[in-house]
């Protein structure tokens, strides 16, 4: 079975890519696309373009959600159990896992963390382009991270931002926690919600956990310490024969 690895594709701005990708990749029905975040469905219900052209692949479309999603329409349809999780069945193969939810596909294990924290939110209009969903309520978060801790064999990790040091160290960025006006602008409780970066870096502290780790957000393309950030490049992975290669949208 082949694993697909993609990044943000915001609707159809980057849809273009994922083109490429699947001219290369080869894939048949039984094969998976993991999507890690900002795949931007449904901003127009069931009438929006990049739902239909997921919806229209055959093979499986895994979904980590991202911060730039629509959150009420996706909370609307089914939760239903596929490949050992619960999730939103998007219509079509299109499956989001719910948070802390681990996948079983072709003898591998993915456990998923959804979620980022949208720094464009002074442009974005509540209960419209943001919502206040794309963090996890604290508790619940710190939940599914002592869930996790609690495991061995995780193969993959995959979620929307990555964990806190990861980012600093290999991306230079400042991340900090939202700021007042964030939550002001959301009308939510002051930090009554998990940045992802911050949750996730305790499982990143402990690498004996997971084997590799796939994540969006950020819109660049490293990898490190078997983490890898996507952007305009896909990761295509066999899990039988442990075969992996890149596939740059760009070239």
């Amino acid at each position: 079975m082949k694993l697909l690895f993609v990044g943000d594709t915001h609707g159809e701005k980057d849809l273009g890519k994922v083109n490429h990708f699947l001219a290369h990749a080869n894939l048949r029905r039984n094969d998976a696309i993991i999507h890690c975040g900002d795949i931007g469905v449904a901003w127009a219900g069931e009438e929006d373009p990049a739902l239909f052209f997921w919806r229209s692949l055959p093979m499986k479309v895994i979904l980590c959600l991202g911060n730039h999603e629509n959150y009420p329409w996706i909370m609307r349809q089914p939760i239903v159990r596929r490949f050992g999780a619960r999730g939103y069945d998007l219509g079509g193969q299109v499956f989001a896992p719910l948070p802390g939810q681990t996948v079983r596909l072709g003898r591998k294990k993915l456990w998923f963390y959804p979620g980022g924290f949208s720094i464009d939110y002074p442009w974005r209009t509540p209960g419209k382009s943001i919502h206040m969903e794309e963090l996890m309520e604290n508790a619940a978060s710190t939940l599914i991270i002592k869930n996790a801790m609690r495991r061995k064999a995780i193969d993959y990790i995959i979620s929307h931002d990555g964990p806190l040091t990861w980012v600093r160290d290999n991306l230079g960025f400042p991340i900090q926690p939202p700021p007042e006006s964030y939550w002001n602008h959301l009308k939510a409780p002051l930090h009554s919600r998990a940045h992802p970066a911050f949750a996730l870096d305790a499982v990143y502290k402990n690498p004996d956990i997971y084997t590799r780790w796939y994540f969006g957000h950020h819109h660049v393309d490293i990898e490190q310490n078997n983490l890898r950030c996507l952007w305009k490049i896909a990761v295509l992975e066999d899990t039988i024969t442990g075969d992996y290669r890149l596939i740059d949208s760009s070239l």
